[in-house]
């Protein structure tokens, strides 16, 4: 008795804090904890997927999947920047303080207070499911992004099993790979009808690009932009030098280009051979990782920030605001 009165003289003072925000900012806060819950999610099962697998290529996936983390981290960072410039870290810190504080304690009188800030016209059945609602309504292009990216490293492991003369996984990425276009129409979902409808997502709000191909491509220019400062350098030391370094400068570059572009056809070939796979191992991952994302506090409060209440929200806001 006397710990309800406590969570709930906790839980009065919070809500003042909440409502005096406005509700499209409540909504960024919680689109953002959650996506940052769901990429911290992918970046620990790709570092478990490396763990399994030998050395060279585990040290590959564990360098992509660290590249993907900081990606995410970067346009999460962007997109709260964006709303809130230097009040950004704090409000942050505090609303995960306050979020992770109360779903620990499964707090029916916060759930309550924030969804109806988020615009839902009534509050879910708990903070599971108020989780599914941020990804399915919210989040679906980063929780695909993130399920397709664990599904090229799965894919490209076994590859690289079966066949040594395999690219390294920055080539099988950067194929030429299209995203699937998304349904015109998502499924109905039990869940959202029966408690609560999410707000639509504004796209024009939302961050732009983020999808696999994206990255893919972002990897690809920074690698040809230090190629090209490299073929700068040694150009310029051919005129300082030597017509003939300049030649060989030239077929350097040409052989490079000639190297990707191999690599990358290569990829293409035996990607082919792996469509099947790779969509059902998307969907399986796509599963799991909804399943432990929008799962209840039991799956894992605090896992993905390393803590609870204040330590939560001080990790979070170290790591997005680094």
């Amino acid at each position: 008795m006397k710990r309800n009165m406590g969570l709930g003289l906790v839980i009065g003072l919070m809500i003042p804090i909440i409502g005096g925000a406005w509700p499209a900012e409540n909504e960024i806060l919680l689109r953002s904890y959650i996506r940052y819950s769901l990429a911290q999610e992918v970046l620990g099962q790709a570092q478990r997927l490396a763990a399994e697998v030998p050395e060279p290529e585990g040290d590959q996936i564990s360098q992509i999947a660290g590249e993907w983390f900081g990606d995410e981290i970067d346009r999460m960072r962007a997109d709260l920047n964006q709303r809130f410039g230097d009040r950004a870290r704090p409000r942050f810190e505090t609303f995960v303080s306050q979020f992770t504080q109360a779903e620990d304690a499964q707090d029916p009188a916060y759930l309550d207070h924030l969804s109806q800030q988020v615009g839902l016209r009534e509050p879910p059945a708990d903070y599971g499911a108020l989780r599914r609602l941020a990804l399915e309504n919210w989040l679906s292009d980063p929780l695909q992004v993130g399920t397709r990216l664990l599904s090229e490293m799965q894919t490209w492991a076994e590859v690289s099993r079966a066949q040594p003369d395999a690219p390294p996984l920055g080539y099988w990425l950067e194929r030429e790979i299209h995203a699937p276009e998304p349904a015109p129409t998502r499924p109905v979902n039990p869940l959202q009808t029966a408690e609560a409808r999410a707000p639509e997502w504004d796209a024009a709000a939302a961050p732009q690009g983020s999808s696999l191909d994206a990255f893919a491509q972002r990897r690809r220019d920074r690698r040809e932009q230090a190629l090209q400062s490299a073929q700068a350098g040694m150009q310029q030391m051919a005129r300082e030098r030597q017509a003939a370094e300049e030649e060989y400068a030239a077929r350097v570059q040409a052989d490079a280009q000639a190297d990707a572009d191999a690599m990358r056809a290569h990829a293409q070939r035996l990607a082919a051979v792996e469509n099947e796979a790779m969509a059902q191992r998307e969907n399986s991952w796509g599963n799991r990782i909804k399943r432990i994302v929008g799962g209840t506090v039991s799956a894992g409060v605090g896992a993905f920030t390393g803590g609870i209440g204040a330590e939560a929200g001080r990790r979070a806001a170290d790591e997005l605001f680094r």
